[in-house]
């Protein structure tokens, strides 16, 4: 499937989007959708989940539960597909 057929409404969507390590639950049931060309910024305490996320969304943790796609590729299976069209700083 080419990139132009993968192309969505929203470029980061999520549903329930969870991690737990053990017993700590550092992301709880977060869902989610940004726009392409949508300004969009996590804001809340230290501790409140936003690195934890933006890792799970950039492939570099795996998710506990839920679900998340970036550029219309789901973050679990089609991580190879996202890391070389995004960028993190």
């Amino acid at each position: 499937m080419s990139v132009k057929q993968k192309l969505a409404e929203y470029c980061v969507e999520t549903a329930e989007l969870t991690k737990n390590y053990g017993k700590v639950v550092a992301v709880d049931h977060v869902s989610f959708k940004i726009r392409s060309g949508e300004v969009f910024g996590f804001l809340g305490p230290n501790g409140a989940g936003k690195t934890t996320t933006i890792k799970m969304l950039t492939t570099l943790l795996r998710p506990t539960g839920g679900s998340a796609s970036v550029l219309g590729f789901d973050i679990v299976s089609e991580g190879g597909k996202i890391r070389p069209r995004i960028g993190v700083v």
